[in-house]
């Protein structure tokens, strides 16, 4: 059209030659290989970027003397983030001890609080006309006593934490099987915001200690274990707590149950529907031939306690409680009073 002295030297390209213009043009891609642009990315995966790139900026501004520290306020940061992610970034975030940083996480996420300092939590709650704050370093722990909250508040029990109330239990019988029993009592324990936490132990004091500093209340249920000399190993644990706790009067005045036995064999003698649920599941769950036959004489006449429980023992605590639940069963008083304790 123009011809050869005229003529535009003119090529095809894919970026600018200028250096700023090409810097400017730079974009991030993800997922490797497929090179997804940002705007196909999750929730999840952006959250994680901007955090990093955040975290980035703040470490160049420190280092060049720009600031000289830094507080960074998180709130809600669990929003799309997988379990692990949320484990992940903010014990890194909550548990490096940095000089130049401060971080605060506003968060309703257990996976969250699992991996933070038990020391540092703060519990907000609305007040008659006012938020009201909490502080759970206020509770009188020695450093061993920290040690094991910590330990124990996975992400699976880091809901205690949450929780308006909470039923401290033994073991993981009692936490499968008291959701079942308070529903026989038409209570709704999520409604109530009540969280059953088993301890695998009988160390209430240092976790009541724990929740009071929280204000949040409590109850415990504990077995009787009866002793042949007479008198209960239970009715001696529950004074004792009261006396680590400094309060007087009775236990149940407290929040503290004692079961007659064990918990197992307390709820087979509750109810006689109880009973037949138990034969039928330890019948069809025991592990031999003899162990089935011993159940099934059972149903003419009541076991004896000891052998009841070394026959729940060889199937396993768990196993029993979990096929149980599937079923309808009554409290024992005991149960029924810490229940209603915590709900009333």
């Amino acid at each position: 059209m123009v011809g050869e002295h005229h003529a535009l030297e003119a090529e095809l390209g894919v970026a600018p030659l200028e250096p700023m213009r090409l810097i400017r043009s730079l974009r991030i891609f993800v997922d490797g290989e497929a090179r997804r642009p940002l705007g196909s990315a999750s929730l999840g995966t952006l959250n994680v970027l901007y955090l990093a790139l955040l975290e980035l900026g703040l470490e160049q501004r420190l280092k060049g003397a720009e600031i000289a520290h830094v507080l960074m306020a998180i709130e809600e940061p669990e929003a799309h983030l997988h379990p692990h992610l949320q484990r992940l970034i903010f014990r890194r975030l909550l548990r490096d001890e940095k000089a130049t940083q401060t971080v605060i996480v506003t968060t309703h996420s257990p996976h969250i609080t699992s991996v933070a300092d038990p020391r540092g939590l703060v519990v907000f709650r609305s007040g008659a006309d006012q938020t009201e704050a909490v502080a759970a370093s206020k509770a009188d722990l020695a450093p061993e006593e920290w040690a094991d909250i910590e330990r124990y508040l996975d992400a699976t029990r880091a809901e205690m934490v949450f929780a308006r109330r909470v039923l401290l239990v033994e073991g993981f019988a009692e936490q499968i099987l008291l959701p079942v029993l308070a529903e026989a009592e038409e209570i709704d324990l999520d409604k109530l915001g009540i969280t059953v936490c088993a301890i695998h132990g009988t160390h209430f004091a240092s976790y009541i200690r724990f929740l009071e500093a929280l204000q949040i209340g409590w109850s415990v249920i504990t077995d009787g274990d009866p002793v042949v000399e007479g008198g209960s190993v239970g009715d001696k644990r529950a004074r004792c707590l009261l006396g680590n706790l400094d309060a007087e009067g009775e236990p149940e005045d407290a929040g503290i149950f004692v079961g007659e036995t064990t918990f197992e064999f307390d709820l087979f003698g509750a109810d006689g529907n109880n009973a037949e649920a138990f034969l039928d599941v330890m019948e069809d769950m025991a592990p031999s031939q003899k162990l089935k036959a011993e159940v099934g004489e059972w149903r003419g006449d009541s076991p004896d306690g000891d052998d009841f429980m070394r026959v729940v023992s060889l199937i396993g605590k768990g196993r029993l409680a979990q096929r149980l639940a599937g079923g309808e069963l009554q409290p024992p008083s005991y149960v029924r009073d810490a229940l209603r304790y915590l709900a009333d």
